[in-house]
């Protein structure tokens, strides 16, 4: 078995793999959140540390520290959801001509150099089919979710459009954009016919883009395609 965390024995991943999914977690968030929890329990009790004073002080007050459980329940994590991500078929299914003849329409028509159908569960993006991935994904065909910028098209069940992601408060810090990998980007979401979003059609660049009104119509017109090979 391949460690989940490195010095761990293989009951202890397996058992921490269960319980990070049972969180709709990776294994790596779960140990984070864990760790930072016990950090802020030890300062609270730590009479020495200046941040301990902070915490103690905002219990005093009655001023909470955000916690995990306050944050609103995600889409990309709800249950209805994810068994309708399952229902496709689609994950970690082989390639289809079908699927690459209309992801490279939609590159085609929106003159962009990277396009792709994918399927989103609650940790990882699936490439059905796609044009301009960098070749560590090409042949991987997958990335863990929180990499990239259709988990928010997920959680919103509307499209989303950025035409620099530099200047976008949500999107400066992604990894992608960091990388110089997606500097504007153009996601509709795939959903069935219960309106639950199994997944994107989206588009991107390297490089800032006016999106127009045209452009956003039709990816929004091929996507109702995409649909339709899906759920048709």
């Amino acid at each position: 078995m391949t460690d989940v965390v490195p010095g761990f024995d293989d009951r202890l991943n397996e058992i921490l793999a269960q319980q990070a999914e049972k969180a709709g977690e990776s294994p790596e968030a779960y140990v984070r959140r864990a760790v930072v929890k016990r950090l802020v329990l030890e300062l609270t009790e730590d009479d020495g540390s200046e941040l301990g004073r902070l915490l103690r002080h905002l219990e005093d007050v009655r001023i909470e520290t955000p916690s995990e459980t306050e944050q609103p329940e995600r889409a990309l994590n709800d249950p209805a959801r994810l068994e309708a991500v399952a229902k496709t078929g689609l994950m970690d299914s082989p390639r289809e001509d079908s699927y690459d003849l209309l992801v490279r329409m939609v590159a085609d028509s929106l003159m962009v150099p990277n396009a792709a159908v994918s399927l989103i569960d609650q940790t990882r993006q699936f490439f059905k089919s796609a044009v301009g991935l960098p070749p560590e994904l090409e042949e991987a065909r997958e990335v863990d979710v929180h990499q990239t910028m259709c988990q928010y098209v997920v959680d919103d069940g509307r499209p989303l459009i950025v035409e620099d992601a530099r200047l976008n408060e949500t999107l400066k810090n992604h990894p992608a954009v960091l990388g110089g990998l997606a500097i504007s980007y153009m996601g509709v979401p795939l959903k069935d016919d219960e309106g639950l979003t199994v997944g994107t059609l989206c588009v991107w660049d390297q490089q800032p883009r006016a999106w127009t009104i045209g452009h956003q119509q039709i990816l929004q017109d091929l996507a109702w395609i995409v649909r339709e090979r899906i759920f048709g």
